[in-house]
This record gives structure tokens, sequence and C-alpha cells, in this order.
């Protein structure tokens, strides 16, 4: 099953677009998602997840999408919401520079993308993905930026991040009928000595303060929990069709 990808330059960012099967043979519009470190969620290479997606749609289990892998600069700079040491590399910091990379997807690529392809522009047929760090800021411009980003999903998102929890508690949630779907390891950084201990703990703090604060388990909000004692991309993007079916197969 074919797929045309086309990789495409904005603002010297590289750009991984993947069609939807029989893109150039229609005029219709399809719903666009915006996938953090250049589309990895789907990319053949990494695993079997834009196969899936697209036997999906032939069955007419799931709309064609369009697929946006934005690549990044600095993914420890642009994916972190607050300046913080960095666990991986103590010589550095993290950046820090999220609300200006979510301004940059909302405020610059979106439109770009929507002049030049064949897209749903409202927010409901808009979504915005992402693995780990990639899952985090995924989040984060989300809630940021719910008028355009109307379909989440954060694949075992580093909500260990220093801070994330309390900008969540204090964050002025707007019900613009968003869908939310999040997913982790129900053990990941237990065995860490460092901040990502607090993976899971932070995960379900954070999913169980939105069920409280404008989500619900029914309509706008899901949390899977796998099996996984570490930070497993491979098991994590097992779920990338299931939620996609999720997130843009419901009102």
């Amino acid at each position: 099953m074919q797929s045309l990808i086309v990789q495409d330059t904005f603002q010297e960012r590289q750009l991984f677009i993947y069609l939807p099967e029989g893109y150039d043979e229609s005029e219709q519009r399809y719903p666009v998602v915006y996938l953090q470190d250049s589309g990895d969620l789907i990319d053949p290479q990494d695993s079997n997840a834009l196969q899936a997606v697209r036997e999906l749609t032939a069955k007419q289990e799931l709309p064609g999408i369009i697929f946006v892998g934005v690549a990044s600069f600095d993914r420890n700079d642009e994916y972190t919401p607050f300046v913080s040491p960095n666990v991986f590399d103590p010589e550095r910091m993290f950046g820090g520079h999220a609300s200006t990379y979510a301004a940059y997807l909302a405020n610059e690529l979106k439109p770009y993308i929507d002049s030049k392809y064949r897209t749903l522009t409202d927010h409901k047929h808009t979504g915005i993905m992402g693995f780990s760090l990639g899952g985090l800021i995924s989040f984060y411009t989300g809630m940021l930026y719910p008028n355009v980003f109307g379909r989440i999903g954060s694949f075992s998102g580093s909500f260990w991040f220093p801070g994330i929890v309390e900008w969540v508690q204090q964050f002025s949630i707007q019900d613009t009928g968003q869908r939310l779907y999040m997913n982790v390891g129900h053990a990941e950084g237990s065995g860490r000595t460092n901040g990502q201990q607090w993976m899971v703990p932070n995960t379900k703090t954070v999913y169980d303060y939105l069920l409280q604060h404008g989500f619900t388990t029914e309509h706008t909000a899901r949390q899977d929990i796998y099996e996984s004692d570490y930070h497993s991309f491979e098991r994590g993007v097992r779920y990338v069709p299931e939620a996609l079916q999720w997130l843009f197969n419901g009102e």
C-alpha cells in the first residue's frame, strides 16, 4: 500500500509530508497531524504504524490523513517548556524554548501547510503528536493553542520534566472540544535516580487533573498504560493507529 512522501522546507526547517493514497487523483481535503522528531511515529523505517494507518483508511475505519513530520533544530531546547538542568548531559541545560516553537507551529507552519496542501483547516481536523519529549511538546502546544490543535497525542510523553505538573495545574483550560490521547509504560523511570523517576506518577497526576478540569474519559480524554518498565518507543508506537481512530472518529 503506497502513500506519497514529499520532502519540503519551510523557514530552513525540513518537513516530511506523508500524503494519503489517492491524494493526487482527487480534490478531497484531509485532516492534518503534525508530528515531532521528523515524524518518527509513522516513519516506515521505525515501525509499521503508517502501514496500519493506511490499512484502516482503506477499510474506511479511519479518514485519510496528511502527516507533517517536523524536524527539530535542537529538541532539548525546542521541546522543553522551561530552562532546567539537562538530565542527559550535565554540562548542558534544557533550553526551555517550547513556547517559541509552539507559536511557530500554530502561527507559521500551519498556515503554510494549509496554503500548499488540501487540508481541513479547523481544529477538529488538526492534530499534533509525538513521542517522549515530542509527546511533551505536543501536549504543551495543544494546551496553548486549543483553537488550532483539537486532537493531541502524547506517546510516553516526558511528564517527568520539572515544573510541568505545576504548569498544568495553574493553566486555565479552555473547553473547545479537544480530544487528548496519552500513554505510558506502567513502570517507566522506576529504576532511575534522576527526575525521570517521576515519569509515571506525573503522567497520572496530569491526566487526573485534566479529567477534573474540562476533559472527560467518555468523550475527550483517554490514557493507556501498557506493560513496560522502561522508556520504549517500540511499545508506545504500537498505539498510534488505535489512538488516531479514537482521536478522529469521534466528535
